[in-house]
Order: C-alpha cells, then sequence, then structure tokens
C-alpha cells in the first residue's frame, strides 16, 4: 500500500458478509477478489421451511475462527499485512449483524486498521464489477428474497434509488410458493428447473403497474402470489408450466419498469444482482431483449458473500472514508444512500 496525501492506493481489505444465515470473508486488491470463502448453516434450517435468526447467529458464532483460517490460509497471507476491513452492518438479521460487526471491530482494533461499515445491498450493487466492465451510468436491478431495487448506478458510491416493492420481494414469492408445493427450503433453485422445462404462457398472472408520480418504478408480487396459490389449491395443474408461468409473471414486472426507465432515461445498460439473478430463467429471457444491454454477476458472487463486501469497502477506503469502531452497529433495516457510520476522514 502507498499514500497520496489521506487517499490509499493499493489495499487489500478483508470484507465480512453475515446479514443472514451464510458467514463469508472474501479479500480484494485493486478491485479484484483474491480469495474467499464461505460456509452456511443452511441445513439446520431445513426442517424449519426457513432462516431461524437465533440458530443463525448461533452457528455464525460457531464458524468465524475456521472461516477466517481457510481465507487466509488459501492466500497464504498474515492479518497484519491487510490494509483495512469492511463488515455488513445491515440491511440483515439483528443477531447475525452483531456478530460480523463484533469480529470486524475486534480484528480491526487490535491489528490498528480502518475499518467501514457497509450496506449489504451497496455489496450486492458493486458485485457486478468482478465479472464485467460496464460504464456509468446504468440502471442496476437488486433482486432477492428479500429486496426488489431498481435504481441508477450514477457512479462510483453515487445511486439514485427509483423504485422498489411495496410488499414481497420477487425471491419471497417464490420461496413462500416452493414451500407451499413441499419443497425443502430453500426452494428457488429446483422451481428454476422447472420453469425452464414448462410453457411460459400458460399461465397469465397479474403485473400490477403503478401510475402515481414517484411512484411509477414501484413493484408489488403479492398479486401474483395469490393467484399461484389459488391454483395449487384447487389441484389439477401442471406444475411445470406453473412455475414457468410465475417466473415469467415476475420478469415481465422487473421489465416493465426498465422499460420505462429506459424511455424516460436513454439507460439501456441493465445490472441485475442479489441472489435470485442467479435464476437460469430470468438470465435467459432477459438476454433475449432486444435494445438492452444485460449483465450478471458470476453464480459465485450472486450470492452473499464476503467479497462484495471488500470491494465496496475498498472503494470507500481508497477515497478516505472510514468508520468508527467503537459507534459502529447493526441497523436492520438500513437504506441505501443512509448509513450513519461512514464518514470522510480530515
Amino acid at each position: 500500500m502507498w499514500i497520496c496525501g489521506k487517499i490509499y492506493f493499493g489495499m487489500k481489505i478483508l470484507g465480512i458478509e453475515t446479514s443472514c444465515d451464510d458467514t463469508s470473508m472474501g479479500i480484494v486488491e485493486n478491485g479484484k477478489c483474491l480469495s474467499m470463502t464461505r460456509a452456511t448453516s443452511e441445513d439446520f434450517h431445513k426442517k424449519y421451511g426457513g432462516i431461524v435468526p437465533e440458530i443463525a447467529a448461533r452457528k455464525q458464532l460457531e464458524v468465524f475462527p475456521y472461516v477466517l483460517d481457510d481465507l487466509i490460509n488459501k492466500l497464504n497471507i498474515n492479518l497484519e499485512n491487510l490494509d483495512g476491513f469492511s463488515v455488513t452492518i445491515g440491511p440483515g438479521l439483528v443477531g447475525s449483524l452483531l456478530v460480523g460487526a463484533e469480529v470486524a471491530r475486534t480484528l480491526a482494533y487490535c491489528l490498528k486498521k480502518p475499518l467501514i461499515g457497509i450496506n449489504h445491498l451497496e455489496g450486492h450493487i458493486y458485485s457486478i464489477f468482478f465479472d464485467n466492465k460496464i460504464e456509468f451510468p446504468f440502471q442496476t436491478l437488486i433482486i432477492s428474497g428479500g429486496h426488489t431495487i431498481l435504481l441508477i448506478f450514477e457512479d462510483h458510491l453515487k445511486y439514485k434509488i427509483l423504485g422498489e416493492t411495496v410488499d414481497d420481494a420477487c425471491g419471497e414469492i417464490i420461496d413462500k410458493i416452493g414451500r407451499r408445493l413441499n419443497f425443502q427450503y430453500p426452494a428457488g433453485e429446483e422451481l428454476d428447473k422447472l420453469a425452464l422445462k414448462g410453457d411460459p404462457l400458460y399461465y397469465k398472472f397479474s403485473t400490477p403497474r403503478f401510475k402515481e408520480k414517484n411512484k411509477e418504478y414501484n413493484f408489488s408480487f403479492s398479486g401474483i402470489k395469490t393467484e399461484v396459490l389459488n391454483i395449487i389449491k384447487k389441484g389439477n395443474f401442471n406444475l411445470e408450466n406453473l412455475i414457468s408461468s410465475l417466473f415469467y409473471a415476475i420478469y415481465e414486472s422487473l421489465m416493465n419498469n426498465i422499460r420505462k426507465v429506459y424511455n424516460s432515461t436513454g439507460i439501456n445498460k441493465v445490472s441485475v444482482v442479489g441472489g435470485v439473478s442467479a435464476s437460469k430463467f430470468l438470465r435467459k429471457i432477459f438476454l433475449e431483449e432486444k435494445n438492452f444491454e444485460f449483465y450478471f454477476p458470476s453464480f459465485n458472487f450472486s450470492t452473499d458473500n464476503g467479497g462484495m463486501i471488500a470491494l465496496v469497502g475498498e472503494e470507500y477506503l481508497k477515497r478516505g472514508y472510514e468508520s468508527n469502531i467503537f459507534e459502529i452497529d447493526a441497523i436492520s433495516s438500513l437504506e441505501i444512500n443512509k448509513n450513519p457510520f461512514i464518514y470522510k476522514k480530515i
């Protein structure tokens, strides 16, 4: 690392991600992920049909030493050679976030390194850069089990939020329908396979559109969920066609707003990030769109991971931003552009 004034260059940053049930760490330098490791407690949650927050946090406490050892052994690096740390502080499960924050605080304090608290969603936004070169500005669509957000990525660390879901996230309805069909949690991957086999136009589901000013880019998926659940309740349906039609309805809802943004701004480049961006059905149909350039992170960086948190941390730290290790805390509903723990070093 070398320093020019107050700005850092050539930094090795260790990122920590514990917003849900995963425990992941990654090391990034100059925008490249040098090493990443991940542990999940998914198997412990399957019998409950979803994430149990207390179990997630407890398992994260248990696996942290092993995840850290695995990460640094892969690179054969000493922690003293790192230039800083970044950690997810929200949004997410409070218990899990606190586990990660405490580990990051301890490491930064003991090693006398800078620490930056990161919004989990910013991590997903930045995950696109690991595998793609894309010039600003461009649309970014965040789709996951907890979020559906459309924004314009104007420049580094500058985002203009356009719309979000007013009820269920698109990944959330996939999980709920999978549970209703008695698929083992998480059901997303299995349902995605079914979607690729079925007829996406077999069933027609509603795709609500908002016309009110300042809300025209919002999403709603609860109606689609209800329609699908009603068909399941009645019985006598083709499973592959039903799931394929569900995924197509999700695509239609997302694409309607992407088109509206293009019509009003002329921006036709779109990055699709978050856990649901790993859907092969959605990737295939988005890439078939004419007049648009779609970009996706690799499957490894679509899910929650420490690499993306390290990458955002590097962007902040090299621009002279930090967090106070004694003030940093977990915020379960942290919004983009509203991180209270980032300040510019004087």
